[in-house]
């Protein structure tokens, strides 16, 4: 059997300083554990545990497999050596300060699992679980009534199942050991030196707070908290040092503010190298100068992408990363780095707790030379299998690694490798798949387009066959790109055919004819075209018909702001018997432009300029005979006669 007691208290009501429920036997309520004995009925701590369901009072950094956030079982159902003996509950009313936790011989399968066919109530889950239509919960009375009848049934036994399985504390939840020093009067460096001074166990004191009269600060090792609880310090001024009971509790997640940021950045500068281009993030949670006020590890996902933020926006030339002893379980937020094409050549992230190399793919882009993987479970598991298959294993996602683990790797044998000097050839503003068709492709692109951006789109019906068939498509940047400006004028007539999956609405996506073309074509935004971007290329070229895949980007004009947006476009015209073209087919699709397409968009080209010198070999036969003429008369000589 359990016993559990909650103690409230508000610093500013006496009433609730005295208040203690202890509850006695164990009752149901959306995934945890309270008991009856309650002293009264409408407790409004009773009420806050129920609507909360200690959900957003934990702050857990990790969610339980349901996806929400773990209950209070979660803490409390896990292996016998982890067990905590208390939890800190922060609540609207107030705090719940004291939750001590008493356990039976019983193991772990007879505390866990209920007779179900005993206890009906338990067994329809009334209590916190999803309401049906049509059906009010009266939560008091049922409560009073589950109650009484735990009361009577608690002594039966139990079976060795329970619907759902077994609670246990998420993988990702550290727990630390809370210090607590009771009527604080000397400042943060007085006590915290005083007290590693004093004890024989060295430490590391974390995330220094206060609440009240009280001080609360985190130590990781149990040996440290036994030892610190067992000091006797006086300090001059301030008197005896005395502390309260050592809790075991995870450390809550602290806001990325703009004073941490700040402080971040202070911490990043220190650790960067710029001779060796190198930056330590080893141990970052312990960092001196962070650790005392704060607690920012990276294995939280919100720490960590703050951390490269920073990293990306004020260096480009970082080559070596230091990621050790961070308790990394993955390498999310990591991928910022080769999105922002930061050219890391080496990585270390020994000793964190790295499980499968999958965990490497989003960093592929990463021209890695060196890596250290010494110290992850993953790296135990494969070089258990032979230094072949790890390295074999490793190069999958960094093919140039020649360092692993300080081990000098022989070179990779590859098919593909370059030879030196390879050069990438240019890219071509177009491709003809016959040259003679070169006049006619840019007279028609042209004339189409100052149409379009001249807001004369209804004069295009010439330049349409009477049974054209034209679609529209819009889709956004893939995820790591940051312009991600909405697409919302073009999503209502976009025929994306990933998200677009009943044949019938894709076809009525697609308008037939003229009329219905040009009506949909006046209806998109103003823009402005940039013809320096037209990329062209035209694959077919016959006596009916000629293909034309255009590219490049425009400007959106709106009356708030403008937006440079991409689009490819796929022209397939014939000749008319006037002379011209028709366009029969027409397929338009828009995204928003990249970073490096609106770096050179709507860009001048600067066409250099050639001064040839001037000789006298250029002059005309003419003005040679005068200055001869004149040199005779002058008695100059010819050089003198010329100027």
């Amino acid at each position: 059997m359990h016993t559990i007691s909650f103690k409230s208290f508000d610093s500013g009501s006496s009433e609730a300083a005295d208040d203690k429920t202890i509850i006695e036997g164990l009752m149901w309520i959306d995934g945890f554990a309270v008991t009856e004995g309650v002293d009264h009925p409408n407790d409004p701590l009773l009420d806050c545990l129920h609507e909360h369901s200690l959900y957003q009072a934990m702050d857990f950094p990790t969610r339980h497999k349901s996806g929400q956030n773990p209950t209070l079982l979660d803490l409390l159902f896990i292996n016998d050596h982890n067990m905590p003996t208390s939890v800190d509950l922060e609540l609207p009313f107030g705090a719940i300060d004291h939750v001590a936790i008493t356990y039976s011989e019983e193991s772990y399968d007879q505390r866990m699992h209920h007779r179900r066919e005993d206890f009906p109530r338990f067994r329809d889950g009334r209590i916190g679980r999803q309401k049906k239509k049509g059906q009010k919960y009266n939560f008091d009375r049922q409560l009073q009534e589950d109650l009484s009848y735990a009361k009577e049934e608690r002594q039966e036994p139990r079976r060795d199942y329970r619907r759902g399985g077994p609670r246990h504390i998420p993988s990702g939840v550290e727990l630390w050991n809370r210090i607590t020093i009771k009527n604080v009067k000397a400042t943060k460096d007085e006590l915290l030196k005083s007290i590693i001074e004093a004890c024989p166990v060295p430490f590391v004191p974390v995330y220094y707070h206060l609440r009240g009269e009280f001080g609360f600060f985190f130590v990781e090792s149990s040996e440290a908290a036994s030892a610190i609880q067992r000091l006797h310090i006086t300090l001059p001024v301030q008197g005896k040092i005395e502390f309260g009971e050592t809790r075991r509790m995870p450390i809550q997640n602290i806001p990325v503010d703009e004073r941490v940021q700040i402080k971040l950045r202070q911490v990043l500068e220190r650790r960067y190298d710029p001779l060796t281009q190198s930056l330590d993030l080893s141990n970052f949670h312990y960092d001196e100068s962070l650790c005392h006020e704060y607690y920012i590890p990276l294995s939280r996902p919100m720490n960590m992408k703050e951390v490269m933020r920073i990293i990306t926006e004020n260096t480009k030339d970082l080559k070596n990363l230091d990621l050790s002893d961070n308790k990394l379980q993955n390498l999310d937020n990591v991928e910022i780095l080769v999105d922002k094409s930061v050219e890391v050549k080496a990585l270390n992230v020994s000793n964190n707790r790295i499980q499968s190399l999958n965990v490497f793919a989003k960093l592929k882009g990463l021209p890695l030379e060196s890596l250290i993987l010494d110290g992850n479970p993953i790296a135990t598991r494969l070089k258990e299998k032979g230094n072949d298959t790890y390295r074999r294993e490793i190069r999958r996602f960094f093919p140039k690694v020649v360092v692993l683990d300080s081990d000098v790797l022989p070179a990779p044998v590859t098919f593909d490798v370059e030879p030196d000097g390879f050069k990438v050839p240019d890219t071509q503003p177009k491709f003809l798949v016959n040259e003679g068709v070169n006049d006619v492709l840019h007279t028609f692109v042209n004339q189409y387009y100052s149409f379009y951006d001249q807001g004369r789109r209804s004069e295009l019906s010439e330049a349409y066959h009477e049974d054209v068939l034209f679609s529209l498509t819009a889709g956004p940047l893939p995820k790591n790109e940051e312009n991600q400006f909405k697409l919302g004028a073009y999503f209502m007539e976009s025929r994306n055919l990933m998200r677009i999956k009943e044949s019938s609405v894709r076809s009525k996506k697609v308008r037939r004819g003229r009329s219905e073309t040009i009506k949909l074509l006046e209806t998109l935004p103003k823009s402005v075209h940039d013809p320096e971007s037209f990329r062209y290329d035209v694959t077919i070229v016959t006596d009916t018909l000629m293909s034309i895949n255009l590219k490049g980007v425009f400007r959106e004009e709106t009356d708030s702001k403008s937006v440079i947006r991409s689009f490819t476009r796929f022209f397939v015209i014939c000749p008319t018997p006037r002379g011209g073209y028709y366009i029969i087919n027409d397929l338009l699709f828009i995204s928003n432009a990249s970073k490096a397409q609106e770096k050179v968009a709507f860009k001048p080209v600067e066409t250099p300029l050639k001064i040839e010198p001037s000789t006298s070999s250029g002059l005309e036969t003419v003005q040679r005979e005068m200055i001869a003429q004149f040199s005779v008369q002058s008695g100059m000589n010819v050089t003198y006669a010329q100027q």
